[in-house]
């Protein structure tokens, strides 16, 4: 069993962030060789990320607000206890919209072998 608290949300570059930092709170595991990572991510008005794909699954679950989730084919609305799930590869973004009237968060896993690989694309 592995147990953190992941204390207070701070604000740190990513490069898929199309904005401004995000505003998260994160911890990191391993298991196995898998590195699990996970964070709840705050997206203030207008803020979203860039296409992106991850070598492992990521799992969204949104714990406020409404924000939007895409794939190349598909945009959704999303909104609180929702689950969303992308499967290893598939090109993505989330994010709010810019006309969003509060800010919208999800927690993510990411759970990929080794240090797994980020693919960063162009804005949506």
């Amino acid at each position: 069993m592995d147990v953190t608290n992941t204390g207070e949300k701070n604000e740190w570059d990513h490069p898929v962030q199309v904005t401004t930092a995000l505003l998260s709170e994160s911890v990191e595991s391993e298991f196995d060789g898998n590195t699990v990572h996970s964070a709840e991510v705050t997206f203030r008005p207008g803020e979203r990320t860039t296409f992106h794909t991850h070598a492992g699954v990521q799992i969204l679950y949104v714990t406020e607000g409404e924000g939007i989730v895409a794939t190349r084919d598909e945009e959704r609305t999303v909104s609180r206890g929702d689950l969303v799930v992308f499967p290893p590869g598939e090109e993505h973004w989330h994010g709010n919209s810019v006309d969003a009237q509060a800010s919208f968060s999800h927690v993510y896993f990411l759970a990929e072998s080794g240090d797994g690989e980020l693919t960063v694309l162009e804005p949506p």
